[in-house]
């Protein structure tokens, strides 16, 4: 897939792209089908903590703080937080759409309206507990269902009169107390994506606090002390790589080998299909087109992974906060071994082949595309094909706002 990332205009139609982009990983042939989701977001979590291929626009880890916030001094009820924080985020969105142009990029659920299904409350709640702007561990639900007594414990500590913080505590004031005071008076009225210089002082805060060695917290760092935005498709393009943090470079190098490592497997995946299920794109038959891209990624990218040390790779990713099974880290082993081994020859190869077949069988069992002819039949195509960005698109569209924001008068 080209890119069309670019942020050095500045402009909606930077952002719009990078969203456009970001569709594609809720489609369905952008799913995991060789089960290396662990790793990808293994390495994406330490470069971009708690960032989504779902989030849109920053300013949203203020929004949901703030209405909830303003739900809280209602002292609305466990029983009716639900329903009323999902009025709330209703009604922001109708100010986003009324205060925003219609090709405003990010706004989430502009088309759906009242039937939206996804709020930006689920979409963004872990990134506010990861950045430190939700104090309290607890899941959405959860939240809403602590809510009678945090207005208990919020009465007996009026009786009190003391400033404890209580942080640890579930049922204790949830949202940051410099965070709430961030929050416009008539908020959500007039409301838009634009973030203040206040709000990206407030971030970069909490990203040097909470994720100090993390590349999204280096970038914005680098950013606030001048240096221009940079348009580049994928995170180890980038032109300051080679001034990273030390521990990061490392990882960087993974990503882009890891990457290209299962976009080849990807080829072959699809390559497998299409002979079993022969389809005809612009008169070219599709299983002769990915023979051809599998040999030239063989002869052009695989030598990429020359010399690539797993054993390392996997200190780096393993133990992070994503589950990668030893089965897992075998099929990654053997398919680098293998597609090495047969470089000519991996459209081919018969161990080659077996290996992808059967990985995919392991993982969908009954719902294989090798072995179910009615979910073959729903094969697009393309299936696994997305580049892995490590949700590069996403940072970079949030740094973009971020430094807008750092720069506003």
């Amino acid at each position: 897939m080209a890119s069309n990332l670019s942020w050095l205009d500045h402009d909606a139609a930077a952002a719009q792209r990078s969203l456009h982009i970001l569709s594609f990983f809720d489609e369905r042939e952008a799913r995991d089908e060789l089960g290396i989701g662990g790793i990808r977001d293994s390495i994406a979590d330490q470069l971009f903590p708690r960032t989504s291929t779902i989030q849109t626009r920053l300013r949203y880890v203020f929004f949901v703080p703030w209405l909830f916030n303003q739900l809280e001094s209602k002292s609305t009820a466990s029983s009716a937080f639900p329903g009323a924080a999902r009025n709330a985020e209703i009604r922001l969105l109708k100010e986003l759409i009324e205060n925003t142009s219609a090709d405003e990029p990010g706004v989430i659920g502009r088309d759906a309206g009242k039937a939206l299904k996804r709020l930006p409350s689920s979409v963004y709640w872990a990134a506010l507990g990861s950045w430190d702007m939700r104090r309290t561990r607890v899941s959405l639900q959860q939240y809403f269902s602590l809510a009678d007594r945090r207005h208990t414990m919020q009465r007996t500590r009026r009786k009190r009169d003391d400033n404890e913080d209580h942080d640890g505590d579930p049922a204790s004031s949830a949202w940051d107390t410099q965070l709430v005071k961030l929050c416009p008076e008539d908020f959500p009225l007039g409301v838009n994506l634009k973030l203040t210089r206040e709000e990206a002082e407030f971030l970069l805060d909490r990203w040097c606090k909470q994720h100090p060695d993390s590349l999204l917290t280096w970038l914005a760092r680098d950013l606030s002390e001048g240096r221009a935005m940079t348009e580049v498709d994928y995170i180890w393009n980038h032109p300051r790589r080679h001034d990273f943090p030390r521990e990061i470079q490392p990882l960087i190098d993974d990503a882009r080998r890891f990457n290209v490592l299962m976009h080849g497997a990807a080829l072959l995946y699809n390559l497998l299909l299409a002979e079993l299920e022969p389809r005809r794109v612009d008169s070219v038959d599709l299983a002769e087109q990915y023979r051809e891209q599998l040999n030239a990624w063989a002869a052009n990218k695989l030598p990429a992974c020359d010399a690539w040390d797993l054993d390392a790779f996997w200190k780096r990713v393993i133990d992070k906060g994503h589950s990668i099974s030893g089965a897992t880290q075998e099929f990654v082993q053997t398919w680098l071994d293998r597609a090495l081994r047969e470089h000519t020859q991996i459209d081919e190869s018969q161990a080659c082949r077996k290996l992808i077949e059967a990985r995919e069988i392991k993982l969908k069992d009954k719902r294989s595309r090798f072995t179910n002819m009615a979910a073959r039949s729903q094969w697009g195509g393309r299936a696994g094909l997305v580049p892995l960005g490590y949700r590069w698109p996403v940072a970079s569209n949030f740094l973009r706002e971020w430094h807008e924001g750092w720069s506003a008068a």
